[in-house]
Order: C-alpha cells, then sequence, then structure tokens
C-alpha cells in the first residue's frame, strides 16, 4: 500500500514554506508563511455549543455581562455573541 502525504499549503499563495509561528489564544496552532508572511490557523477548530449553552450565554449578556467578561467566563469569541445576537435580532 502506498501512502500519499500532502504538504500544508498557505491558503493564500499555496506555498508550502511553512513554519510554526505559535498558538492562538485556544490553543490552535498558528503558522507563517515565508513567501507572503501571512500567518494563520491552517484548519481552525470549530466549537458548536447547545442551544442551552447560547441561551445561558445570552442570558448573561442581557444580564450585563460585557463581551469580554463572556469570553473569560463561558471562553465564547465575542464574534460569536454578536452573531448569535443578530440571528435573534432577525427572528420574529
Amino acid at each position: 500500500m502506498l501512502l500519499t502525504v500532502k504538504a500544508a499549503t498557505c491558503p493564500n499563495c499555496d506555498s508550502e514554506r511553512l513554519v510554526k509561528d505559535g498558538k492562538t489564544s485556544s490553543g490552535s496552532q498558528r503558522y507563517l508563511c515565508r513567501e507572503c508572511g501571512k500567518s494563520r490557523v491552517l484548519s481552525p477548530k470549530r466549537t458548536d455549543y447547545t442551544e442551552r449553552q447560547k441561551e445561558r450565554i445570552l442570558r448573561a449578556y442581557r444580564e450585563g455581562t460585557s463581551l469580554r467578561g463572556l469570553r473569560r467566563i463561558f471562553g465564547v469569541a465575542r464574534q460569536t455573541v454578536s452573531a448569535w445576537l443578530k440571528k435573534k435580532q432577525k427572528r420574529p
């Protein structure tokens, strides 16, 4: 059996000249492209929140917890909370 391994490539320029560049706050490995200089996570972790978790987080927000506070307490990104709030506003 022959196994082929595809080298990781930069999503920006398709170069294979990637080097490790630290980790994100969530612990994902960050890579730096030596060709274009862009730094990014190649396969970001996706977190799926249950409806109960979403409601709990949004309730804390409505009760006055800041977006930064939600990040510290629940580990949820402020952009995620903002997206949930926008979706809730669109619903009748």
